[in-house]
């Protein structure tokens, strides 16, 4: 994930912790909130998850997860995203699809232009 999109200062964390609304799941919980700035993006892993070895694993993959999505998600937020114990157990496919499943219930995700399952309110016979 570039520079650009990474939250850094522990005030910006705090601002979205307190002001942001929550989406959670079973391995994550998403928190975002507006900005009028450009999309931020940060990552959170306590040691409640596991050793760094375990933690540092599980941010390489939410990052990466994250990465492949940038381009759906709607710039108009700061992201932080908090991990739970059972991220340590789940694969970079689980983790990818529960990101895109919070980010989707949360209302930050566009829909990918080769997405042509909506319904539209015309019927033809």
């Amino acid at each position: 994930m570039q520079s650009r999109y990474r939250l850094k200062s522990n005030g910006s964390f705090n601002y979205i912790y307190r002001r942001g609304e929550s989406v959670s799941g079973k391995g994550m919980v998403l928190i975002r909130a507006k900005t009028r700035l450009p999309m931020k993006v940060g990552f959170s892993v306590s040691k409640k998850v596991g050793k760094s070895v375990v933690r540092n694993k599980a941010k390489r993959r939410l990052k990466e997860s994250f990465r492949s999505l940038i381009d759906r998600v709607d710039g108009g937020y700061n992201y932080v995203v908090v991990a739970r114990k059972a991220i340590a157990e789940m694969d970079f496919h689980e983790i990818k699809a529960e990101l895109t499943l919070l980010l989707d219930r949360s209302g930050a995700l566009k829909r990918a232009d080769g997405d042509k399952n909506e319904k539209s309110g015309d019927t033809a016979d």
